[in-house]
């Protein structure tokens, strides 16, 4: 999973770069807003059904038929009322090439829709080969005629070319790698809606959170704006969520299984949350402390105002990317309900401050309240993780704090190095690579020293030094025998 995500994530961003020289902030925006209003009216159907085949101990045949055509019914219900709002959204964004967009991609969304509900059985059955094949099948294709199709339109039809590909290719590979044939029915109807529900709440607050500032920005600002705070965002992810996604995809059905071996699943939750400690928090800060010298050499000097809001939003980022697992967590031992009530408590904080931060201070205002509010909502999911898993609160709080400050460490040491090759007016690419370097051998040294001052304690570091001494061994013996 983590391999996919890299690859996704490579894919992503050689487009993101391809597509920052060829199109303009304009372009980004106007398929932002599109989403915006395609993300709202999706929230009618996001019950996550395959997320309840996963939860279940045993699903029967009549779940996945139920699955498969509560989708296909939402899918097409939810495609027409798109249609239906594609000028409404136009005159709310006062942008009329907003009715065309809306309607190809609600078509593509309905088209999603039809996917094979057997391929959640990869995920199930912890196949992680045949998911990635999936799932990389549909970035590629999109990602393909995105950037094809870049060159040869130049302007934002070839976003949502590459939307319509990606989906399509999903389709088609889930019929070809899954034997599940679906037919419709809807016997375990009332099942799955049981747990569904909570599920539906917490998207909807979900987007509330993730969505508002978009709103706020493309209603207030225009479409120009909301380009530079999408990329910003999506580069601010990077680092974090895109790394937190494929260890929370694997997780899930794996804190399932071990929902009712209570002292087990502590041990992998504490084990989880400090490796995602120690890949998201130092990837957070290197990206924010080397955020200037990075856009400059990627995107390009016209890009270069999203430095400080790439800055502010990367720290949310990271919080939000331990978070995530947390709430793989409340899905797994059964308290769906949680989610929607901590998500909703953040978003209470997010949008009021939101209004205030922006008159205040423009876009860098919007980055500061979503950055402070994940802060909060960091806190308080803590706490109500510790309370539900009877966590040793000291031991939780450490696989963090080690991480913390081994980061805080490489900071002070990257920041020097790269103000020093800023003063002498060294290229970009020569700051972005010595900060790397630098920032991963400082990284190591300040994690190793911190944790045997502490002790060397069970937990993330532990762990990877074990595989880390299986690995020499085993190649040690492969080399012995070659020998």
């Amino acid at each position: 999973m983590l391999l996919f995500r890299f690859a996704e994530k490579s894919l992503g961003l050689i487009s993101t770069v391809i597509l920052a020289r060829i199109l303009v902030p304009e372009d980004f925006g106007l398929v932002a807003m599109a989403m915006s209003i395609i993300s709202l009216v999706e929230l009618a159907s996001s019950f996550s059904f395959e997320t309840v085949l996963i939860q279940r101990e045993q699903p029967t045949r009549a779940h996945y038929d139920t699955a498969w055509t509560l989708n296909i019914l939402f899918g097409a219900s939810c495609a027409l009322v798109m249609i239906a709002l594609s000028k409404p959204a136009a005159a709310f964004y006062s942008e009329p090439r907003l009715v065309a967009v809306v309607c190809v991609i609600a078509s593509g969304w309905a088209l999603q829709s039809l996917e094979n509900v057997g391929a959640v059985d990869f995920r199930r059955q912890m196949d992680f080969r045949k998911e990635f094949v999936f799932l990389a099948l549909k970035k590629f294709v999109g990602f393909s005629v995105t950037v094809i199709l870049a060159f040869v339109l130049r302007n934002y039809w070839a976003l949502v070319a590459g939307m319509m590909a990606g989906r399509l290719a999903g389709v088609v590979s889930s019929y070809v790698m899954s034997p599940f044939r679906p037919r419709l029915g809807l016997a375990a109807r009332r099942d799955l809606f049981r747990f569904s529900s909570w599920l539906l709440v917490a998207n909807i607050v979900n987007f509330a959170e993730t969505r508002f500032a978009h709103f706020f920005v493309g209603r207030v600002e225009g479409p120009t704006p909301l380009g530079l705070f999408t990329i910003a965002s999506d580069f601010a992810s990077l680092p974090t969520t895109e790394l937190s996604a494929p260890i929370n995809r694997a997780a899930f059905p794996g804190y399932s299984r071990l929902a009712g071996r209570r002292p087990d699943l502590q041990s992998e939750v504490t084990i989880v949350i400090g490796m995602l400690a120690l890949s998201t928090i130092p990837a957070a800060l290197g990206l924010m402390t080397l955020a200037e010298p990075l856009v400059r050499l990627v995107l390009g000097e016209k890009w270069i105002a999203i430095v400080p809001i790439l800055q502010i939003l990367v720290l949310g980022s990271c919080l939000r990317a331990v978070m995530s697992n947390y709430h793989a967590v409340f899905l797994a031992v059964g308290h769906p309900h949680l989610t929607p009530v901590l998500e909703g408590c953040r978003v209470a904080v997010m949008i009021p401050l939101t209004f205030v931060l922006a008159e205040m201070h423009g876009l860098v205002g919007v980055a500061v309240a979503q950055a402070i509010s994940m802060g909060f909502g960091f806190i308080t999911s803590s706490v109500v993780l510790v309370k539900v898993l009877e966590l040793p609160w000291r031991a939780f709080a450490a696989q963090l704090l080690r991480p913390a400050l081994a980061s805080l460490a490489m900071v002070a040491i990257v920041h020097a190095i790269s103000t020093s090759l800023a003063q002498a007016n060294s290229a970009a690419v020569t700051q972005l690579a010595a900060g790397v370097v630098a920032g991963i051998a400082a990284f190591v040294v300040a994690l190793g020293a911190v944790w045997l001052v502490s002790g060397r304690p069970a937990g993330a570091e532990f762990t990877l030094v074990q595989w880390a001494g299986r690995m020499s061994a085993g190649w040690a013996r492969g080399r012995s025998g070659g020998e």
